[in-house]
């Protein structure tokens, strides 16, 4: 059984504020970038689709293009696995800055990747190997964020600090890719979007990815390893098997982190990549709305994950991850509800469904670096969340559009909700056993 360990905040003297707002500032411009280029891939696969995956059916498009998408999600585990130890043993911030030139340098080269048309299959190899590169740098980042942000966080206010890197940095992200979809579409013909504009999104994130280069450049890699090293159990850390030893002695932590962050990465997925491109590629909505409604859903995200953080701050983070987790339930089965062309009813599927997500959005990296001991946080955080994501989220958009062209989508909010109650259900275990190591 794990023991209870004291909370992993030495915080930060007076003489080093000036380092955190620079760390955070970088930290979060990283974390966002990710998932900036991440999402955009998932807000144009009904443009791309065509180009990559050509079909008389452009259902049959886009569930290659939705395959591929779950591809990238293949590597994470393996960039969790590779870069997690190297981060936890060497260096946070080499390992940032890999990720986020990987992530920018794929996002570029999809930008200028020919069409089927053009090279014919090999169009299609290169954007599954763009998508793998990708993944691999992901499955680090997620990793090393949350491990530099819960030792950042001022001393009881870890929900709130938390909320801020990965609940407002994270939408800033995937609200830039959405506004950016939405003013490329607004800005050209229906037809242009679908012919080249969709690539713009993508050359955008390229060229983001230089200023998130230099401003992680600031990050100051003393403060991290002060952070991180200063107990007596970083001697497990001189190796990379003493990095798996002792994860497996924390391996209940490790399938707690998986489910929590899978759950959520199913609702996630779901409300910003599956039900848009069924919008766009199934029903033929308006692009440009479809995207204004996306983005105004990811800026209430974006303005309250902080506010939902100090919440679970006042109350006990268990309470709060429990709550909101319940909240799933009805926004899963809000999807059923669109099922038809109807822009009034995406709007409204997605904003009140999309609010129950964005609650726990706000909270669910918070909630699983709690699980992890310091001296495996970014490993077990980055495997747990490489996992989860791969196996319920990276699935997710395929699986919906799937059983929806299969008149079964009956199937999909009932999945959904038992991954979300299996996810309370293994927490609380863990919660008992002792396996919380910030907070209560």
């Amino acid at each position: 059984m794990q023991t209870m360990a004291q909370p992993s905040i030495d915080f930060i003297q007076p003489e080093k504020q000036v380092a955190t707002r620079s760390m955070t500032i970088g930290l979060g411009g990283g974390v966002a970038l990710e998932w900036y280029d991440w999402q955009v891939y998932g807000f144009m696969a009904a443009f791309l689709s065509p180009h990559f995956f050509p079909s008389n059916d452009p259902v049959v498009s886009l569930l290659g293009a939705f395959a591929v998408f779950g591809a990238g999600f293949i590597a994470r585990p393996l960039g969790a696995a590779l870069l997690g130890p190297i981060a936890d043993r060497i260096s946070h911030k080499r390992v940032m800055m890999i990720a986020v030139t990987v992530m920018a340098l794929s996002s570029f080269l999809i930008a200028i990747l020919p069409a089927h048309k053009d090279i014919g299959t090999l169009a299609t190899a290169a954007l599954v190997i763009l998508r793998l590169m990708q993944g691999l740098a992901t499955g680090a980042e997620a990793g090393v964020a949350n491990a530099i942000a819960i030792e950042l966080a001022p001393p009881g206010e870890e929900g709130r600090y938390l909320g801020l890197i990965n609940g407002t940095f994270i939408m800033l992200g995937s609200i830039g890719a959405s506004l950016v979809a939405f003013l490329v579409s607004a800005a050209v013909a229906p037809e242009v979007m679908r012919e080249w504009a969709w690539r713009v999104p993508f050359a955008v994130g390229g060229l983001l990815g230089v200023l998130i280069f230099f401003l992680r450049q600031a990050i100051p890699e003393t403060l991290i390893a002060r952070a991180m090293h200063h107990d007596e159990m970083s001697r497990v850390q001189k190796t990379t098997g003493g990095v798996w030893k002792a994860l497996w002695n924390v391996r209940l932590s490790l399938l707690a982190v998986i489910l929590v962050i899978g759950s959520v990465q199913l609702a996630n997925y779901t409300y910003n990549v599956g039900l848009p491109n069924i919008a766009n590629g199934v029903f033929k909505e308006n692009s440009t709305w479809v995207y204004g409604i996306l983005t105004l859903m990811g800026f209430c995200w974006m303005v309250f994950s902080p506010a939902i953080g100090a919440f679970a701050d006042k109350i006990k983070p268990s309470r709060a991850f429990i709550l909101m987790r319940l909240l799933l339930i009805p926004a899963f089965f809000l999807t059923l509800l669109y099922s038809h062309q109807s822009l009034l009813t995406y709007a409204m599927v997605m904003l009140v469904g999309g609010a129950m997500v964005g609650c726990n959005m706000a909270l669910y990296n918070f909630i699983a670096t709690t699980l992890m001991p310091r001296t495996v946080r970014t490993t077990g955080v980055a495997l747990g969340y490489a996992i989860g994501v791969t196996i319920f989220g990276g699935t997710t958009p395929y699986l919906l559009v799937w059983l929806q062209r299969e008149d079964m989508a009956w199937m999909f909010p009932i999945y959904g909700s038992l991954v979300a109650l299996l996810s309370v259900v293994v927490y609380q275990i863990a919660k008992k056993r002792g396996c919380i190591y910030v907070g209560e």
